[in-house]
């Protein structure tokens, strides 16, 4: 069967054999946890360990050898082949800052896109063993059991909000109205936890392709919205669009009824 012939059930086929690689991406990642001896810092605030590397070494070779027509772009070794209709974006540590410290809050993440629309998505958290996963039609599950946003018809004093470290004016604007957010450091749990219905919703700047890619197709079929965080789609991408080079993705996500507020209130400050 070629590529270009995937349908809905097919893809949903693909699933086991991606979930399974984030399980084992994940032993992996728990068998150097703790034990981590090179760090190497790429930019300020962004470094990587050999956790990384072995991690997403294992994952686009084991991709690379099912489905060798299929591009891989991952974190630390960029985008295989630029000219194929399917395209695998994977983090293999999404949280490498906390993984390296010790903090237990990290994940696998695993996309297939096709044509630039995410399809299909399995973000594993190796520490508590959850798995998140969802084929776009399908549904969104956590552990098997199918999850939704929640239903909060706007921003509350109550809201709990998740936010990158990043553009603090965009995030001061957001705490006038709330009186909680968090960072977990990992912008894939971030879009769970709206997915899940634990966060209204996530604002994240500066985050990759691989970081939001899985998240994105999780968070849409649990019923929830992502956009750029002016309200612009993010997806489709276009096949020169600048992520599949590593250029910034950065997102809004929401359980889709307070989205066009939430993005009325960036807009102040961007």
């Amino acid at each position: 069967m070629k590529a270009s012939f995937y349908g809905p059930n097919e893809v949903i086929d693909i699933l086991p054999f991606a979930e399974g690689l984030a399980h084992q991406a994940g032993e992996i990642l728990m068998g150097y946890y703790g034990q981590i001896h090179q760090i190497e810092h790429k930019s300020p605030g962004d470094v990587v360990t050999e956790a990384d590397k072995a991690s997403e070494q294992f994952v686009t070779e084991t991709i690379q050898a099912k489905y060798p027509k299929h591009s891989v772009l991952g974190e630390e070794y960029g985008l295989s082949d630029a000219n194929t209709e399917y395209c695998w974006a994977i983090d293999p540590l999404d949280g490498t800052a906390n993984y390296a410290k010790h903090f237990p809050v990290f994940a696998v993440s695993i996309s297939l896109l096709k044509s630039g629309n995410p399809l299909l998505g399995v973000i594993h958290d190796p520490v508590s063993n959850r798995t998140f996963t969802a084929v776009s039609g399908a549904g969104a599950r956590l552990n098997g059991t199918l999850i939704q946003v929640n239903s909060s018809p706007s921003i509350t004093p109550d809201g709990l909000f998740s936010f990158s470290s990043r553009n603090m004016k965009a995030r001061l604007s957001f705490m006038q109205y709330i009186s909680k957010g968090r960072n977990l450091g990992s912008a894939a749990l971030h879009l769970c936890s709206v997915a899940a219905g634990y966060m209204d919703g996530s604002l994240d700047f500066g985050t990759k392709l691989w970081d939001v890619a899985a998240g994105a197709v999780i968070l849409i079929e649990a019923g929830g919205k992502i956009t750029h965080p002016s309200g612009k789609p993010i997806f489709p991408l276009q096949p020169d669009d600048p992520a599949y080079e590593g250029g910034v993705v950065s997102f809004l996500s929401t359980n889709g009824r307070i989205h066009q507020e939430c993005v009325d209130l960036i807009k102040i400050d961007l």
